[in-house]
């Protein structure tokens, strides 16, 4: 079983500060949330009881980037979020400097509201359903 102290090894100081960042901002903002390393995506995911993996944290060489499962499917005033994809969007942090942690805490109370089941979210997208 690999553990986030695995996921971060090897990665420089302000990587691991970005997400240790990103990691008190999702737990401040869902509580109840679970959070768990993921080996062969290199990641820390986040499940909510009542909608399922809504979030993940996926550390990189120089940044990191907090990706949305149904990011298509959140508001996005600010203009964050990055992606061209069916579903996925997400944000690249560069910078602990760089993270608009509002913004953040609104996308993650967002996917918190989307319904909680994986085909409903699906048949949101497929009926050309956009931002709540």
């Amino acid at each position: 079983m690999v553990s986030i102290a695995d996921i971060l090894q090897g990665h420089t100081p302000e990587v691991r500060l970005i997400v240790e960042t990103l990691r008190q901002l999702i737990s401040e903002t869902a509580p109840v949330a679970q959070e768990s390393a993921h080996a062969i995506w290199h990641s820390i995911h986040y499940h909510d009881p009542q909608v399922g993996y809504f979030c993940g944290i996926f550390p990189m060489e120089d940044s990191a980037s907090l990706v949305f499962e149904f990011g298509i499917l959140l508001p996005d005033p600010e203009g964050i979020l990055e992606g061209t994809g069916k579903q996925v969007r997400s944000i690249r942090i560069r910078s602990k400097d760089d993270i608009p942690t509002t913004a953040l805490k609104d996308l993650v109370n967002a996917a918190l509201a989307l319904p909680g089941s994986r085909k409903e979210k699906l048949a949101m997208i497929r009926s050309g359903a956009r931002p709540l």
